[in-house]
């Protein structure tokens, strides 16, 4: 990943986002009281996503049940759900270390993010109710109020919240279970990525406009309007990523939206905006 200076949140700021990912992460939700592998996966995850291992770094049992005070088995346990999540990597003869992302890792991500997701909005559209939407889209306004009058640390964990809230309602809506579950996978890779992009700001303000869109299009009845936008939006997110966090350039994003005085996007204007694709190169991220 490339240096973010001043970027780099504060290692307060640092719990509350993971709070707020963490939360939300899943999206079929809480599934009952914590055991230890839960706590151990837990604990693991919020040190690779942090950046607190060094890219390559080896990952024992025996040093994590240690750190962790919890016995050898459900840390292994956890390491393996890790593996298989590809947080980390496990290698035959040097068992577990820390996973390092490329650009072309970002790619394969929100690639198979999009198609899986915009299946999950057909199969979610005939469930969603135009309260649940309405309800989104005032959520959302919320939160652009709060990133307008003081864009400080508060806002920026509300607008994450209230991301992870619509696709988590997108998703849940599908009634797919092996859908959800592979999307929940792809979502703590892609975690990592969405919480470094938290220190940019613009692009909190861009993905509520994106979000905007889409609802405006599925409250107007435009199944295939709101799943083009959310192609859209992905691919945007995922230019956003390896542009902020890895310095690598992506094409002019389509889909602008013209804002009425209020800065909300027009309930009409739902048009299907135009694809991009980018090459880039590979840059290294460490988890």
């Amino acid at each position: 990943m490339r240096e973010l200076g001043d970027a780099t949140p504060s290692s307060e700021v640092l719990n509350e986002l993971f709070d707020a990912i963490f939360d939300l992460l899943r999206p079929e939700g809480p599934t009952g009281i914590p055991t230890a592998v839960d706590h151990a996966y837990d604990m693991i995850w919020r040190q690779l996503i942090k950046g607190e291992r060094e890219a390559g770094e080896r990952l024992t049992d025996t040093e994590l049940a240690t750190q962790l005070g919890i016995s050898r088995t459900p840390v292994r346990q956890a390491l393996h759900r890790l593996a298989q999540e590809e947080l980390v990597r496990l290698d035959a003869r040097r068992g577990f270390s820390v996973r390092v992302f490329t650009a072309q890792d970002v790619n394969e991500i929100y690639e198979v993010r999009g198609a899986l997701e915009v299946l999950a909005l057909k199969l979610a559209a005939p469930q969603l109710t135009v309260d649940d939407l309405q309800d989104q889209l005032e959520r959302l306004y919320e939160v652009r109020d709060a990133l307008r009058t003081k864009p400080d640390l508060s806002a920026h964990v509300l607008h994450l919240q209230a991301d992870l809230a619509f696709h988590n309602l997108i998703i849940r809506s599908a009634g797919n279970g092996r859908l959800l579950r592979m999307l929940a996978s792809l979502r703590s890779q892609q975690a990592l990525f969405q919480y470094w992009d938290i220190s940019f700001p613009q692009a909190n303000k861009t993905a509520g406009e994106e979000h905007e869109r889409i609802l405006l299009a599925l409250i107007a009845g435009n199944k295939d309007h709101a799943a083009a936008h959310l192609a859209q939006h992905i691919t945007n997110a995922k230019n956003r990523v390896l542009t902020d966090l890895f310095g690598v350039d992506g094409p002019t994003r389509s889909g602008d939206i013209e804002h009425s005085s209020d800065g909300r996007n027009s309930p009409g204007d739902t048009r299907a905006p135009q694809s991009n694709r980018e090459e880039t190169e590979s840059v290294e991220i460490k988890t």
